[in-house]
């Protein structure tokens, strides 16, 4: 993952608190957290509990919550 290579979805939801629900092994998942980067294939979540990196075909919704300023 190279900082640089910043995709669409990394700028759409800049500096905003997203959850990303996805599916997995037939049950639906859902991770929150900030967008780190995206590329053709995954997109990179970091949250308070670690990292993730999720699969793009599987990705039900991304919904994004501005940060309160």
């Amino acid at each position: 993952m190279k900082e640089e290579n910043v995709g669409g979805v990394t700028n759409y939801y800049k500096g905003q608190e997203v959850k990303v629900v996805w599916r997995e092994d037939g049950k639906t998942k859902l991770g929150r957290g900030h967008i780190m980067n995206d590329d053709e294939q995954f997109i990179y979540l970091k949250g308070e509990k670690g990292s993730l990196v999720v699969n793009r075909k599987e990705i039900v919704v991304i919904k994004g919550t501005k940060p309160n300023e």
